[in-house]
């Protein structure tokens, strides 16, 4: 069905999509996209969420776009704004995901520490590397491809770190950084604990003013977000005018 592949299509570029979009890109009735959204949740595709879905199976047509990793050039300009907030010697926290894989190929050939529980970074090694790397140990969930777990965080109580880059599915003013998965969102949680006042949230535009199941943590308990210069800019204003520090990257890059 040409309605089916273009959902699917959505999801490959943004990840995580809402009804209400899904419907006015489309020109369908929400009760439709739901359907749709619910049919492919039953063929393990996606996984649903209150107002949305996220993709849990990449296709083979993924657009060429998304090489090496699935890695947009979004996705890319953020981790190389990111990177610029690491200094010489910081032990820093990357928790799971594509944008946070980005940032590990922008700081990997730095003098520091890295500890994650993103599995994609073990395919990243090489003899340049000049970072340090620990990975934590837990259950490897085969959709995120990162660590979780009781092992993961019994580790990182016993680590402190300087600086995290949490990516993330959702971040909201009103909700706060929120997950589809409740063992990420933990992690997530667990990393700012022990990075305090040198927490990084790393998203990109699909992901702000969107609201999943698991609560991370509140907006409060992030000092910078990073994203792309098409992020809603009335959420981007709301979080500024709490004091939360905003770094826009792209053509309009911008603080």
């Amino acid at each position: 069905m040409a309605r089916r592949a273009r959902v699917l299509d959505a999801l490959q570029k943004a990840d995580l999509v809402r009804v209400p979009d899904l419907a006015n890109m489309l020109n369908v009735a929400e009760v439709t996209v739901r359907r749709d959204l619910d049919d492919l949740a039953a063929q393990g595709v996606v996984e649903r969420f209150h107002g949305g879905a996220r993709l849990l199976a990449r296709t083979e047509q993924a657009p060429p776009s998304r090489t090496r990793g699935g890695l947009d050039s979004r996705k890319k300009r953020i981790a190389e704004c990111a990177a610029t907030f690491v200094r010489p010697g910081d032990t820093v926290m990357l928790s799971g995901g594509t944008t946070t894989l980005a940032v590990f190929r922008e700081i990997a050939s730095m003098d520091v520490r890295i500890v994650t529980n993103n599995a994609m970074i073990v395919g990243e090694i090489s003899d340049q590397m000049r970072a340090e790397l620990f990975v934590l140990g837990g259950e490897y969930n085969r959709h995120t491809r990162a660590l979780n777990g009781d092992l993961t965080n019994l580790t990182l109580n016993e680590i402190n770190g300087t600086i995290c880059f949490l990516g993330t599915n959702a971040v909201s003013q009103k909700a706060g950084v929120t997950s589809t998965i409740y063992a990420a969102a933990f992690v997530n949680r667990l990393m700012a604990k022990q990075c305090e006042n040198r927490v990084v949230v790393v998203a990109d535009a699909s992901k702000i003013g969107v609201t999943a199941q698991f609560l991370s943590m509140p907006m409060a308990s992030v000092q910078r977000l990073v994203t792309d210069a098409d992020a809603d800019p009335a959420e981007i204003a709301a979080y500024r005018t709490a004091g939360l520090q905003v770094s826009l990257c792209g053509p309009d890059e911008g603080e």
